[in-house]
């Protein structure tokens, strides 16, 4: 099924494009094609000859063909011609035929493979046909599914019957561009090459006969030209010589008609003019990457095949179409005139041209001729059929033999084909050949690329051009050679060879000039395709310092600036919304390579600056002499290398360096375009090279941040879509979390940590002149910053306003992708060791639980993966160093790395060791008699004053002389030694006696051995031979080595005595004599007057020691009342039909205690505590009530909804129950609480304040700078109303102005105020008021919404479930999801927890702290129902044993009750169901609701 198969397209379509035609020709074109394929149809099965069918279609397919082609595509577009120009009568003639599955089936299965002995001329139709509908046709499917096609097609082929053979060649062309067609064929191919290259001689010999024997040289002076009387220019050389003027300015919009805006920056330098000609309109698209066309090495050829399928807009096609732009630059010319730098330009036709259309056609788009066939589609179907098999090395010799070089090198020349579709067949052919060193290598020796950059642009040639220059550029041999000749040939030297042993020919000065020129142009002016080829050539060959100046020198930068930010869908207005799908993938495409190139030129600067600034160093300093790359050598920069540059840079640049490459990005704003497109990049979800794009980004700001003015610019707001504007770092900071991508991407977070890096790791005294001199000898420019610390502490604030310190600190847990995890965790301890220089960031991160708890040593043990224990030192050394930041105090091994170990390490370091002397000989004498010593313990008992010790080697109870006592002398030393003493503050403290100091035995030694000042050897006569001794070199140096001193026995008891001191709770520096028989500890501190832990005994001691009985006795009264909590009472809704969502009590009133309940219904409830009936209900919304809070006089209510409007409602509950006012925009709303006369809503992170008396909205606090963009954001009053915490931001109620912003470390709880009016509570984060520091972490407070008693002496914390949270979230991960915990609200100490064994959904406390209100999931944990009731609690009594049963009973016998009604309801059900009459259903339903 041929028809359904080959089609580019649906047939479905076919409507929807037939309704879109805008021509007339067209439509008749169309209608056409139905009418013969119906009356084809009709004579099937008739003795109808079908050829004329076939012709007639052919011609109307060649007639769509040549106005498709006339619109100039993209030669390298293969999509179907319907989706390239879903306008083109092409594409829809195609479809028409696709849509006939009967007649494709014939045509291919019949007329072609059946009807070669019968018809001859029908087989020869059918393949014209093939041919002509070959663009729309699905090939592999063609030539790999039909049997025996392939094997017809290289017969024909051979035979000399033409058109026949022809078309067979061309078809055979399209064959071969599948790989596994071509791989099963490789012995036909290799009879068939030889053959069509004979074949191709042979015709061009023939073509050059034929148009030698015209009667004009010229072929475009042949044709009929209108005015052609008025040129006064000679036939030959139709061209002018006047220099172009030149051009600079700054960025500028061009709008020209029927175009949109675009921005454009004027430069200066040759190709300006052509510059002008930038696209105003978004690319069309492509359905596969460019980048997919990397050369592959000979190996790997006969394996790979290349694809691209480039974009088929054109902006030479606009400018000859539309006419909003002149005629201009139709082909280049051989004439050569010198320009300013001393080498020649080629000049364009544009620059003096008047010459037509018409003789220009053969040069730009060429004619495409089917039938007749003529000599040039002849050769170009043999060109087309060599080019997919030019990659093989198999066939590399066969070329080779057969003077392939001389073929390509005579049809690159437009004078010689005169049809510019031979030449751009002939330049892919060539492209697939450069794949080969060897071939690549002799071409550029026989002067090929010379020859190659003749070739005339614009043109559909000039595009081929491009491929086989982005292949050559992939050649670094070829590529080393051609520079090499540049950097090496006198000026004005003429190409020459000098034999095969001579590597490549000299070169003219002027090649890479004109290299680099051309491929600048195709940046601008050429198709898609090749402005594609032409960006990645820059990528490759931007390692080239020669290539690079000369891009430089010819405003190559501003051109590859211009080719991303005028593309449509970077726009913040509109973002490419009329764009196809094809269109934006090419624009994606574009973009992708366009920061790949950009990251490599600014590479490449900075290592060259870099080597520059190591030269420099060296000659100052010293060291090993820095070799520098050869100009013609293209440098390797991994990424390692490029971290090191920027690193030395970042270090010794000076703050006025002045780096040109970067400053001109400036200026062209591309660093504002790069954070546009990193944000705007992220939300291309389906665009596979998303990650690289953005990666590029990052690399290309990493490199622009080593200069302070890019840094700068990252603090600057950046505009985004819908009129929305961040600032820089909050891009960069939220590509190192990942949130910005649906997978965080392990490459994206290294390379926007990199950015963070380099703003903060800075020194803050940079040089200010010596070394930076080399960065540029530029005039000083008033208005930049004081000094290296001014740019630093600017970078500190940014990177803290944006919540730099959270994201760090999240990246230290991170353990996904393994393989990065430590690298990831090393780079976010190296910026926040930089960033903790600011002293307001070292203060915060010094009280977070990272630091005051293990767990940052539990960090520096073990590194994610073994593998990676290199990247793990590193993040140890950086965590070292941010710990001896912070602390102040060097990290000693074997502490514990926490800042209170760090702390009790730097005690016990101080802390003076002494000990008992008498101890340690006790020790030693009962080691000497434990190994059977017992004279010389004896001795040393005597000698030592021991006295008589016991056996059991009991300890001394009393306290003697420390360990310097004078020592009796009781017996002489050894003989042959003699004593010698030590003075006694080379080691320790005197004791004033005549014999202080340590005493040691040394051998005795000759006035020689004392004047000798080195070691030298002895001869010695040899006890066995008898000859002189003379050790050898290796014993020598053994000899002449050092050994390290051996350890003390006083220095091994003092470390002893050292390490039971580090492990004391409460180690104090001063100490008495250390025990060696008892162990140390050093004593807790207590006081007289402290309260027992015992609440019998505090009771007692009030009476000398009120109120509480002693220091701290509060602090045990809380502990012991709020760790103590009794289920009283259980409310549930008597109708059974809702169930609770909020809680609160209501103020005491007439001794009347009640409780108001929020339903799921939208109902508020009243429940009386002491009889736990319903009093009240009434109806306050359409959906669940999420919030309810009464005033302090019970005269209003406020409440809020989960959706609808309005969101909330203030009540008025005096007398009747009424609405007052409404906030329909607020999900939460509350009172104010000195005077409750104003209300306060939040709506995300925007804080309303409405006055109740007027119902007006008289305050809105919010400010986009400062939003953190909290999700459970809850504004909230101060104590005394003057202040409002909302999103984390501190507001003044009567300035409306913004107080201070609060670091973010989670991202749901938004805080709230202490009542003691100093602190807030952020999640777990308490702040103080004063000063705005970090006071303390409570870990146990992460995720839980805080609730404090009505004195505010205690803290309660839980997590509650909301309606909209997903059920496997953060709630019931948390270890605290079904239970509530107690806290001292003075010095946030942990009072108890207590588990429910339910999901809490609120909590309330009563104004008399006698009472607790949980609202409980009535299912367990793992049943998640919905059902909720609540439950009280008692605070300060005890279960009484027996109630925890009783309570379990009376869940079970509800849970028992509730399955019971749902049993009968579905009984009921079927019995509805079985009987008929619903009336008799009803009352049966009403009897048995009157029985319950």
């Amino acid at each position: 099924d041929f028809g359904s198969t080959l089609l580019g397209e649906p047939a479905t379509n076919f409507e929807v494009q037939y309704s879109r035609m805008g021509t007339r020709s067209t439509s008749q074109s169309v209608e056409a094609v139905v009418a013969i394929l119906q009356q084809w149809e009709r004579d099937m099965g008739s003795a109808v000859d079908p050829l004329p069918t076939i012709n007639r279609l052919a011609e109307i397919v060649e007639r769509e063909t040549d106005e498709y082609l006339g619109k100039d595509p993209d030669p390298f577009d293969d999509r179907h011609p319907g989706r390239a120009d879903p306008d083109s009568g092409f594409g829809l003639v195609l479809k028409t035929l696709f849509k006939d599955n009967e007649f494709m089936n014939t045509l291919v299965n019949n007329y072609i493979l059946t009807q070669e002995r019968e018809n001859i001329e029908l087989v020869t139709a059918a393949c014209r046909l093939l041919i002509d509908i070959l663009p729309g046709l699905e090939t592999s499917v063609v030539f790999q599914e039909t049997d025996g096609i392939v094997e017809r097609l290289f017969r024909w082929a051979k035979l000399e019957h033409e058109p026949l053979s022809s078309y067979a060649t061309g078809l055979l062309a399209a064959a071969m561009e599948t790989q596994d067609v071509a791989t099963n064929y490789r012995e036909d191919n290799s009879e068939l090459v030889p053959q069509m290259l004979a074949k191709l001689k042979c015709l061009r010999e023939q073509m050059g006969r034929e148009r030698s024997h015209q009667a004009d040289d010229d072929f475009g002076m042949t044709m009929d030209r209108p005015f052609a009387c008025f040129s006064t220019l000679d036939n030959t050389s139709p061209l002018s010589t006047q220099p172009k003027p030149e051009a600079r300015g700054p960025v500028r919009n061009i709008t020209t008609a029927g175009t949109q805006v675009v921005g454009l920056v004027a430069g200066n330098g040759s190709g300006d003019v052509e510059g002008a000609a930038i696209r105003t309109e978004p690319p069309s698209g492509r359905t596969e990457e460019c980048s997919n066309t990397t050369p592959k090495s000979t190996e790997q050829i006969s394996t790979g095949k290349r694809q691209l399928v480039p974009d088929d807009d054109s902006s030479s096609k606009r400018s000859r179409t539309e006419g909003s732009l002149p005629m201009m630059g139709m082909f280049t010319s051989p004439m050569k005139v010198p320009s300013r730098a001393g080498s020649s330009m080629s000049l364009s036709l544009h620059d003096c041209s008047n010459s037509s259309w018409k003789e220009q056609v053969p040069y730009v788009i060429g004619r495409h001729q089917m039938f007749p066939l003529d000599l040039v589609m002849k050769q170009r179907l043999i060109l087309q059929y060599l080019t997919p098999l030019g990659e093989y090395q198999e066939l590399l010799a066969t070329f080779f033999e057969l003077g392939a070089m001389d073929l390509v090198t005579y049809y690159m020349d437009l004078r010689n084909t005169q049809d510019v579709r031979l030449t751009f067949d002939a330049l892919k052919w060539l492209a697939a050949l450069l794949c080969h060193k060897k071939f690549a290598a002799e071409f550029v020796s026989q002067g090929g690329l010379q020859k190659l950059l003749q070739v005339h642009r614009p043109s559909m040639a000039a595009t081929g051009v491009s491929m086989c220059l982005y292949y050559l550029a992939y050649n670094e041999d070829a590529m080393e050679r051609i520079v090499h000749d540049h950097m090496h040939t006198p000026r004005n030297l003429t190409p020459c060879n000098h034999g095969q042993n001579h590597q490549v020919c000299l070169l003219p000065h002027n090649v890479l000039a004109d290299l680099v020129d051309y491929t600048l142009w195709l940046l601008e002016c050429s198709h898609e395709s090749g402005r594609c080829h032409a960006t990645m050539f820059f990528t490759v060959t931007f390692g080239f310092r020669t290539i690079l100046e000369l891009f430089d020198r010819q405003d190559g930068l501003r051109k590859l600036y211009n080719l991303m930010s005028t593309l449509q869908i970077l726009r913040t207005d509109d973002q490419g919304e009329n764009m196809s799908d094809d269109d934006i993938y090419a624009s994606r495409q574009t973009t992708k390579h366009v920061c790949t190139a950009l990251r490599r030129y600014f590479e490449a600067h900075l290592s060259i600056r870099v080597d520059a600034m190591k030269r420099a160093l060296q000659r100052t300093g010293g060291g090993s002499p820095v070799t520098p790359v050869p100009p013609y050598k293209a440098g390797t920069l991994t990424r390692e290398a490029m971290m090191g540059n920027m690193e030395m840079v970042v270090e010794h640049a000076p703050v006025r360096w002045h780096w040109e490459p970067a400053q001109e990005f400036f200026h062209l704003g591309g660093v504002n375009l790069l954070l546009q497109m990193i944000s705007l990049s992220s939300e291309w979800r389906n665009y596979s090279g998303r990650t690289d794009t953005i990666r590029a980004g990052l690399d290309i700001l990493a490199i622009l941040t080593v200069t302070p003015r890019a840094q700068l610019l990252l603090c600057e707001a950046v505009t985004l879509p819908e009129s929305s504007a961040t600032i820089g770092m909050n891009i960069i900071l939220g590509m190192a979390e990942g949130e910005h991508l649906t997978t965080p991407d392990a490459d994206v977070q290294k390379a926007a940590l990199q950015v963070i890096i380099n703003c903060v790791c800075g020194p803050i005294n940079r040089l200010g002149g010596g070394v930076g001199r080399v960065g540029g000898a530029t005039p000083r420019r008033r208005n930049i910053l004081r000094s290296g610390e001014d740019v630093l502490s600017k970078m500190w604030h940014c990177v803290r306003a944006n919540n730099g310190i959270k994201v760090l600190l999240n990246l230290f847990t991170v353990k996904s992708p393994i393989t990065d995890a430590d690298e990831i965790r090393a780079m976010a301890c190296r910026a926040l060791c930089g960033l903790a220089r600011c002293g307001t960031v070292k203060q915060i991160i010094s009280k977070l639980q990272l630091f005051s708890s293990g767990e940052m040593q539990r960090l520096m043990k073990e590194p994610t993966l073994q593998e990676k224990r290199q990247e793990h030192l590193k993040f140890v050394k950086y965590a070292a160093e941010l710990l001896e930041r912070i602390s102040g105090k060097p990290v000693l091994s074997g502490y514990e790395a926490t800042l209170a170990g760090l702390n009790r390490a730097d005690i016990v370091a101080q802390t003076r060791i002494s000990y008992n002397s008498k101890e340690l000989m006790q020790l030693i004498h009962s080691h000497l008699l434990h190994n059977g010593m017992m004279d010389t313990a004896a001795s040393l008992q005597r000698e030592a004053g021991l006295g008589r010790v016991s056996p059991h080697h009991e300890p001394i109870r009393h306290v003697s002389a420390i360990h310097h006592a004078p020592i009796p002398m009781a017996s002489a030393p050894p003989q042959g030694h003699k004593l010698v003493r030590v003075p006694a503050g080379s080691a320790g403290p005197s004791s004033g006696s005549p014999l202080s100091g340590h005493l040691k035995f040394v051998p005795p030694t000759s006035a020689a051995s004392r004047t000798m000042k080195a070691p030298h050897f002895v001869r010695q006569k040899s006890a066995t031979a008898g000859g002189n001794f003379l050790p050898s070199p290796v014993m020598r140096k053994q000899m002449l080595k050092t050994s390290p001193a051996p350890p003390t026995l006083d220095s091994i008891v003092k470390k002893y005595l050292a390490e039971q001191h580090s492990h004391c709770r409460n180690p104090v520096s001063t100490c008495p004599p250390f025990s060696l028989i008892q162990p140390h500890h050093c004593p807790e501190p207590k006081y007289r007057r402290h309260a027992p832990n015992n609440v019998a005994a505090r009771l007692v001691r009030r009476a000398a020691f009120p109120i509480y009985g002693g220091l701290d006795g509060s602090s045990y009264d809380r502990q012991y009342i709020y760790s103590r909590f009794r289920p009283a009472r259980m409310l549930r809704d008597s109708e059974g039909d809702s169930s609770f969502t909020c809680c609160t009590f209501m103020p005491y009133a007439n001794y009347h205690k009640y409780v108001a309940l929020g339903t799921y219904s939208g109902e508020l409830k009243l429940y009386s505590l002491v009889t736990g009936t319903e009093e009240a209900t009434y109806i306050c919304h359409n959906c669940a009530i999420m919030h309810c809070q009464p005033s302090r006089d019970a005269g209003l209510m406020l409440t809020s909804g989960s959706y609808g409007r309005p969101l909330s409602v203030l009540w008025n509950m005096n007398g009747v129950f009424t609405r007052q006012m409404t906030m329909p925009e607020d999900n939460y709303v509350e009172f104010s609480k000195l005077v409750q006369d104003r209300v306060i809503g939040t709506k995300n992170e925007i804080a309303h304040i409405y006055d109740i008396q007027t119902g007006q909205k008289t305050l809105t606090l919010v400010d986009p700078d400062l939003t953190n963009r909290y999700n459970k954001n809850k504004a909230t009053f101060n104590a005394t109303d003057d202040m409002v915490l909302s999103d984390g931001v501190l507001w003044d109620v009567r300035s409306a102005q913004p107080i201070h912003k609060f670091d973010k470390f989670n991202g749901n709880i938004s805080g709230v105020f202490h009542p003691n009016g100093l602190e807030i509570v952020i999640n777990s984060e308490i702040w103080d008021m004063r000063s705005f520091h970090l006071l303390h972490t409570v870990p146990s407070l992460d995720q839980c919404q805080v609730v404090f008693n009505n004195n505010g002496t205690v803290m309660y914390g839980a997590m509650f479930h909301e309606e909209e949270d997903e059920l496997e979230d953060d709630w019931l991960k948390n270890t605290y999801g079904s239970s509530f915990r107690t806290f001292d609200a003075t010095d946030y100490s942990p009072i108890a927890t207590i588990d429910v064994k339910r999901n809490i959904f609120d909590l309330a406390t009563d104004a008399s702290d006698h009472y607790l209100a949980l609202i409980e999931n009535q299912g367990s944990m793992d049943s998640l129902s919905v059902e909720s009731v609540c439950r009280l609690y008692e605070v300060g009594r005890l279960r009484v044993d027996g109630e925890d049963d009783e309570d379990e009973e009376q869940d079970e016998e509800d849970e028992e009750e509730l399955e019971d009604d749902e049993d009968e309801d579905e009984e009921l059900s079927q019995e509805e169901m079985e009987d008929g009459d619903g009336e008799d259903n009803i009352e049966d339903e009403e009897n048995l609701d009157e029985e319950g």
